[in-house]
């Protein structure tokens, strides 16, 4: 039993880190400055985390495939909750979260049908374009930014919402132009590395679709 839990200990992170984001915008619900608090001080914890499960897969070599997808499975769970929920609180339009979704699943699709064919997720990526905005480190780890600095900007704009922090309406008014702002540039990267996923993989899109 123990060696069956350390062999699975970062896919209990992801499922313990995905689980926190309901937790998290349950707290955000109430107009309640230590709700909200609480439920940003949950939300830096699931994104601690999110860094966590790599680390621990990568130092003990217990990586899978089942952890890779679990691992995916927890972002796309993750970004889409995070997302339609700060469209609900009309901080971000509502075409972001609809474009993610729509763009989750076709990528997940096609990535699929790229790895019935012996790919893995980055080996997909073998243009130019391709290695540098979808499967560099420089890439990921930007996107990666991207959306954590959508989520804890969100976060801050419904904590400042709170009662407690009337006095700091004026930030919040400022971080809500900016949110607007990068939500925009993450659709827009977003976007542009699903481009660039489908033009890497027209041949196998070619050859399923001609059969």
């Amino acid at each position: 039993m123990r060696k069956l839990f350390f062999r699975n200990a970062a896919n209990f992170i992801v499922v313990a880190r995905t689980l926190m984001i309901f937790i998290a915008i349950w707290l955000f619900i109430p107009v309640s400055a230590a709700s909200r608090l609480a439920g940003a001080g949950i939300l830096a914890a699931a994104a601690l985390m999110d860094w966590l499960d790599g680390h621990v897969a990568r130092k003990y070599a217990i990586s899978s495939k089942l952890g890779g997808f679990l691992d995916t499975l927890g972002d796309r769970i993750t970004e889409n909750l995070l997302l339609f929920f700060f469209a609900y609180e009309q901080l971000i339009p509502l075409f972001v979260p609809l474009i993610f979704v729509a763009r989750s699943f076709i990528s997940d699709f096609v990535r699929h049908m790229n790895f019935l064919k012996g790919e893995s997720t980055f080996s997909i990526n073998r243009s130019l374009p391709g290695i540098i905005f979808v499967s560099s480190r420089t890439s990921r780890a930007l996107y990666l930014l991207l959306k954590f600095m959508v989520f804890f900007m969100g976060g801050a704009i419904l904590v400042l919402d709170a009662g407690a922090f009337s006095n700091w309406q004026p930030l919040a008014v400022m971080l809500r132009t900016h949110l607007y702002s990068l939500s925009i540039l993450l659709v827009v990267f977003n976007l542009l590395r699903f481009a660039f996923l489908i033009y890497d993989s027209r041949n196998i899109l070619r050859e399923e679709f001609m059969k």
